[in-house]
C-alpha cells in the first residue's frame, strides 16, 4: 500500500510542475508587473519568477526530471521482481533474468501511461484554462523549490550556457516579438470566437492599415470641394456658410488652383463683431497647409498634428489643387464616419425594395460588403464609382445596367465624369442562371 502511496506522490508532483510550467507562460506579464506594483504578494512572486524564465524553467525541470527519475526507478525496484516471479510461475518458457527485463520495460510503460495522462496532459490542460488560479497557488511552493534547488540551478545554467557559447549561441533567451499579421490572425480569431466586437475588431484592422493609405484614399476631390472666392462679399459668404454649414472654407484667387487661405467661422463671426469697418476677407484668413497627393495618411495626422490644423489642401506634382482632407477624415479611417450635429448626412445605402438598394457613387465597396453581406473587389477599388468605371471601360450613360456575379447595377445618375447614384439589385443565383 505504502508503494501505491509514494508511487501516486510522485505523479501528482509531476503534474504540479507541469501544470506550474503552463500557467506561468500563460500569464499576461504586464498584468502581473500591474498587480505587484499594487502590493500583490503572490503577484510579486510571480512576477520574479516570469522576469527571469530560466529561473523557474530550471527549476520545473529538475522538479520533472527526478519526479519521473524516482518513479520509474521506485516502481521497478518494488514490482519487477514479483511480476517476474509471476509470470515465470504462469508457464512463459523464458529465464527469470529475461522475465526481470521485460517487467521493468512493461512497469515503465504502464507507469508513463499513468504519468502521461494524469502527470502531464490533465494538468496541463487545467492550466490552460486556469492558468491565473493555478499560478496564484503554485507561486509560493515553486518559489520555496527554487531557493533549495538554487546550487543545482545555478550549475545547470553554467554548463547549459557552456554548451551554447561552444556553439557560438546567445545565452539569453530572445523572445520572438509579435508580427503585425499575427495580431491580425488573433484579432480575426477573437472576431469569429466572439471575444472581440465586429466594430473593435474593424477599428484594429483599420490601424494596421493606416501607414498604407494615401491622402488620395481619403480626401475630398476638387470638383467636390466648398470654396470661397476672394473677391466674395459679405453677403456672398455668409449664404455659402449658410447654405453648406462648414467650420472651415477654403478661399482662392481666380482659380481652386489658386488657394490662398482658409476662413474658419469663428473668424467671420469675430469680424462681423468688430463693427463698422468694411469686409475684407483676406485679413481675417489662416495660413493654408499644403500637403503633396502621395503622402501617406499616418504621416499626414502626424503633420496636422504637429502643426495643429483641421484642415489641409492637397496638391499634385504640378502644384495644382486636387482636393482637401481634415483631421476628421484621417479618425474616420479609424473609428469610422462621423457625423455633424449641423449636418443631416443622406445615407450613402437606403434599402429601396426586397433585394433593392439605392447607393451613392462615393460609397466604398468594403461598406457596402459589411452592410449588404455580399462580395466586392474591395481590395482593387476604393469606392463603387471606381469599381463601375473600371468595369465599363468608359464613361457610362444614364440607365446603363452593369452585371457583376448575381449583382445588377443601374447607373441612375451620372454628373462631372462621376457616377452620382446607383441602383443595385441583388439576383437569386439560380435566377440568374435562369435569365441566361
Amino acid at each position: 500500500m505504502t508503494t501505491f502511496i509514494v508511487l501516486i506522490f510522485l505523479v501528482l508532483l509531476n503534474a504540479f510542475f507541469a501544470a506550474s510550467e503552463f500557467a506561468l507562460v500563460e500569464l499576461n506579464e504586464i498584468k502581473i508587473k500591474n498587480l505587484a506594483e499594487k502590493g500583490d504578494r503572490k503577484a510579486k512572486l510571480l512576477d520574479k519568477l516570469i522576469s527571469e524564465p530560466s529561473r523557474f524553467l530550471s527549476t520545473i525541470q529538475i522538479g520533472i526530471t527526478l519526479a519521473g527519475f524516482l518513479a520509474s526507478a521506485f516502481a521497478a525496484d518494488n514490482f519487477s521482481d514479483r511480476f517476474a516471479q509471476v509470470l515465470f510461475d504462469l508457464g512463459i518458457p523464458l529465464s527469470l533474468e529475461v522475465l526481470d527485463i521485460l517487467s521493468v520495460i512493461v512497469i515503465t510503460a504502464v507507469l508513463s501511461y499513468f504519468t502521461l495522462v494524469f502527470g502531464e496532459l490533465v494538468p496541463k490542460k487545467i492550466a490552460l484554462q486556469r492558468y491565473e488560479s493555478v499560478a496564484n497557488m503554485v507561486a509560493l511552493p515553486l518559489t520555496l523549490i527554487f531557493y533549495v534547488c538554487y546550487p543545482l540551478v545555478k550549475v545547470l545554467s553554467f554548463s547549459t550556457n557552456a554548451v551554447l557559447r561552444l556553439l557560438k549561441m546567445n545565452e539569453k533567451v530572445i523572445r520572438e516579438e509579435a508580427t503585425e499579421e499575427q495580431i491580425r490572425m488573433m484579432v480575426e480569431l477573437g472576431d469569429i470566437q466572439g471575444t472581440i466586437k465586429k466594430s473593435e475588431s474593424r477599428m484594429i484592422q483599420n490601424v494596421f492599415e493606416f501607414n498604407d493609405k494615401s491622402v488620395t484614399d481619403i480626401f475630398t476631390h476638387r470638383v467636390d470641394i466648398v470654396a470661397i472666392p476672394m473677391e466674395a462679399t459679405l453677403e456672398e459668404t455668409l449664404a455659402i456658410v449658410n447654405e453648406n454649414r462648414y467650420t472651415r472654407y477654403p478661399v482662392y484667387e481666380e482659380d481652386i488652383d489658386h488657394i490662398v487661405g482658409i476662413l474658419h467661422v469663428k473668424d467671420l463671426l469675430l469680424h462681423l463683431n468688430w463693427g463698422t469697418k468694411p469686409f475684407n476677407l483676406r485679413v481675417i484668413l489662416r495660413k493654408p497647409t499644403f500637403v503633396i497627393d502621395s503622402l501617406t495618411i499616418d504621416i499626414l495626422f502626424q503633420t496636422m498634428k504637429k502643426s495643429n490644423v483641421h484642415m489641409a489642401i492637397v496638391i499634385d506634382e504640378y502644384g495644382g489643387t486636387e482636393g482637401l482632407v481634415t483631421i476628421e477624415d484621417v479618425i474616420e479611417e479609424i473609428v469610422g464616419e462621423i457625423h455633424s450635429e449641423t449636418h443631416e448626412e443622406e445615407k450613402e445605402i437606403q434599402k429601396i425594395a426586397p433585394n433593392q438598394y439605392l447607393i451613392k457613387g462615393i460609397t466604398h465597396l468594403y461598406k457596402i460588403e459589411d452592410e449588404l453581406g455580399i462580395h466586392l473587389p474591395s481590395e482593387d477599388f476604393d469606392t463603387l464609382n471606381g469599381f463601375l468605371l473600371e468595369q465599363l471601360g468608359r464613361y457610362p450613360k444614364q440607365n446603363k445596367v452593369i452585371e457583376y456575379e448575381n449583382l445588377r447595377f443601374q447607373i441612375l445618375e451620372f454628373e462631372q465624369n462621376r457616377i452620382e447614384m446607383v441602383i443595385l439589385t441583388i439576383l437569386e443565383k439560380d435566377k440568374k442562371e435562369a435569365e441566361k
